[in-house]
């Protein structure tokens, strides 16, 4: 349990403000399975559930020799894919996935691990929809105007990572996911925008004397407590790589060990520009030294479960070799289980792959260190 004497002056008043006065906070109890330490899954669309079904999900993830599956509760077009309670998302709502609850039951009877992705600030509809919880243009600003930024890298706009109505939002989502029986919740653009359209962002609720890292700290320790089902989240690839926040996204990975369980670097080569080009096996090695430089920045107890690359886009020897070197490239650097994204959910890449070598290759073991480490993690 953190401490909230612990945290800067001025953090403590935007707990103050979400935190009744004399409510405790609620024993964090996330429970690390095997199961959920090892999980190997896809990244599976709304619309693909929607044509296909709770068995269409369960023959892709089968089929991909994977078991688990990350489905989007709440995606970066603002779409709400499920039967929500939240009042300011009832007009985002598209229920794609149908009857959540059962598709969730159905992944279970099948021993697949069913991850809640929830994409937290990057939502152009709801932006739209209440400006005032947006990041603002401060072009308009600076003339007394209200105007909602646009980013010039999602072309969207985005939610204030400040206010903490929504900070609320989410951990309502989270909340939701939670009864609808999921295994673990999945956090993407939990970060700042870092595009060249920045320097014309204003974020009306923005502390002067507190570091967004911080900030984004708090938030995710006020998430964790609420919800008893582990907690993951996706960063940059780049974070991987290197120590702090030097891009300002507010993404400082090894502050977040205490309130985050599961890290999920997007290790794509369509991200990684020039690194390691024309060296052999690039798509193992960038995988490898990405996820070793994690771990050995984190330590044994957070559980490491990058995205890998399902898309040709970048990838010089596209094909099942590709996918298997970057399979490598995951247990070689000391990662717990692994992820593939394809927008389109389209694995017949995969699929080929993991009927050969790669298939050999998992699930990656536990080491001792770990284990240990890993004893009452989250209580």
């Amino acid at each position: 349990m953190r401490r909230l004497a612990a945290l800067p002056a001025a953090l403590l008043c935007i707990v103050a403000l979400v935190v009744p006065a004399g409510a405790q906070q609620a024993p964090r109890h996330d429970e690390l399975s095997e199961r959920i330490q090892q999980a190997r899954g896809l990244y599976i669309t709304a619309p693909y559930v929607r044509v296909n079904g709770a068995r269409g999900v369960v023959r892709i993830i089968r089929s991909s020799a994977m078991d688990a599956a990350v489905l989007d509760l709440k995606d970066a077009t603002g779409r709400v894919n499920y039967d929500s309670a939240i009042p300011e998302l009832q007009e985002q709502e598209t229920r794609l996935h149908g009857d959540v609850r059962a598709l969730v039951q159905t992944l279970h009877e099948n021993g697949i691990v069913a991850i809640a992705r929830i994409v937290c600030f990057n939502d152009p509809v709801l932006a739209h929809r209440m400006p005032d919880r947006a990041i603002q243009d401060v072009r308009a600003h600076r003339r007394g105007r209200t105007r909602v930024w646009t980013s010039w890298g999602t072309g969207g706009a985005w939610l204030d990572p400040w206010d903490t109505r929504n900070h609320d939002l989410v951990i309502s989502v989270a909340r939701e996911a939670e009864a609808l029986g999921f295994d673990e919740i999945q956090l993407d653009y939990i970060r700042f925008p870092v595009d060249d359209g920045v320097p014309y962002a204003h974020y009306p609720h923005e502390q002067q004397d507190v570091r967004r890292r911080d900030m984004l700290h708090a938030f995710l320790g006020r998430l964790d407590d609420a919800v008893r089902i582990p907690v993951g989240v996706d960063v940059f690839g780049i974070q991987a790589y290197w120590e702090g926040d030097s891009s300002g996204l507010g993404q400082d990975l090894s502050l977040w060990t205490d309130v985050v369980d599961v890290y999920s670097p997007m290790l794509y080569l369509n991200a990684m520009r020039d690194w390691e080009r024309g060296t052999q096996d690039r798509a193992r090695r960038l995988v490898q030294i990405g996820v070793q430089r994690m771990r050995q920045r984190l330590g044994p107890r957070p559980v490491i479960r990058p995205f890998l690359q399902a898309f040709e886009q970048e990838a010089e020897d596209w094909g099942p070799r590709f996918i298997a070197n970057q399979i490598q490239g995951a247990r070689r650097g000391g990662s717990d289980g692994f992820l593939f994204w394809h927008p389109g959910s389209n694995y017949g890449t995969v699929q080929r792959a993991m009927q050969g070598i790669a298939h050999s290759l998992s699930p990656f073991p536990i080491p001792e260190d770990r284990t240990r480490a890993r004893v009452g993690f989250g209580g």
